[in-house]
């Protein structure tokens, strides 16, 4: 995947759901809730790999020639 439109798609829909995994586990953390605890662990796990592969679309991007 090296075309700039089909990467530029993979960021934006990373970038939601990174937005949405970082709204849920400050709900979870905010309503303290003990059952919350695994979800919360895996989104912290999602977030990291999800900002991880946000690096490696963005350097994708940045090493694309220009047009």
């Amino acid at each position: 995947m090296d075309d700039l439109a089909a990467l530029t798609k993979a960021r934006s829909l990373l970038l939601l759901l990174l937005a949405t995994c970082k709204e849920t586990q400050l709900a979870l953390e905010a309503a303290a809730n003990a059952l919350d605890t695994d979800l919360t662990t895996d989104l912290k796990t999602m977030i990291e790999r999800s900002e991880a592969e946000l690096a490696a679309l963005n350097a994708k991007i940045e090493a694309l020639p220009a047009s």
